[in-house]
């Protein structure tokens, strides 16, 4: 995987009041900005189908995004269900099972 193509989020800079309005018991993540069009993944040159987030950690103080395609999702479906990591479809919607949305590599 090519790290420089990791970046900061940028939604974790972005005010929410609407999360603030939730009700209790609602999804704790707000929803995430959308993939913008013409976007590349930052494991190859398809296009994006998933937005990942990594919470920070350590001396890490912001979170990363990871944009994928289809089938770097599916290959990394096991290693992203750890705690503090996040997948959002290309509208910034919370996907809570990628391997169901995307299926399986053959």
């Amino acid at each position: 995987m090519n790290l420089p193509a990791m970046h900061r989020s940028e939604s974790a800079a972005v005010s929410r009041p609407e999360a603030a309005n939730r009700a209790v018991g609602a999804d704790p993540r707000p929803p995430h900005r959308a993939i913008e069009p013409g976007s590349r993944s930052c494991c190859c040159p398809s296009e994006p189908v998933a937005q990942v987030v990594l919470a920070p950690v350590g001396p890490r103080a912001h979170e990363i995004d990871l944009l994928l395609c289809a089938h770097h999702l599916r290959r990394s479906v096991p290693t992203l269900k750890s705690p503090g990591v996040a997948i959002y479809d290309r509208h910034g919607r919370l996907i809570e099972a990628p391997a169901r949305v995307f299926g399986r590599d053959r």
